[in-house]
């Protein structure tokens, strides 16, 4: 199990794992998953799971960078590939891994983030 170390500064995400500390670069990690009181930090092809709620891993991201798009989901716009529309009024997201996420009705007010240019 790892804990999130301090706030993030200086672009990088310190996390405390197995009695060290791995620095994450902010620019690397694609998303955020909340799994019930934790957070999966997806970072290329590695993964980390933080004891800490999604909302409180919120207010400690950059907002220019991240956006929440769904309850469980919080997205590094600058790894974003492609937006397309499901039928559902949903958006699939994307992200330049390859993987895909869900842009959520309820957070479609989050479309307009996602789209500007940084």
């Amino acid at each position: 199990m790892s804990t999130l170390e301090g706030a993030v500064t200086s672009g990088r995400l310190p996390i405390k794992e197995s009695g060290r500390t791995v620095f994450v670069s902010l620019d690397e990690v694609e998303y955020f998953e909340a799994s019930g009181n934790y957070v999966r930090v997806h970072a290329g092809e590695a993964h980390y799971r933080v004891r800490e709620k999604l909302s409180t891993m919120e207010t400690r991201l950059p907002e220019r960078d991240f956006v929440r798009i769904h309850r469980s989901v919080i997205v590094n716009r600058n790894r974003i590939h492609e937006l397309r529309r499901s039928f559902s009024g949903k958006y699939l997201v994307t992200l330049v891994s390859g993987k895909q996420v869900t842009l959520s009705r309820s957070h479609r007010q989050q479309l307009s983030a996602l789209k500007e240019a940084y």
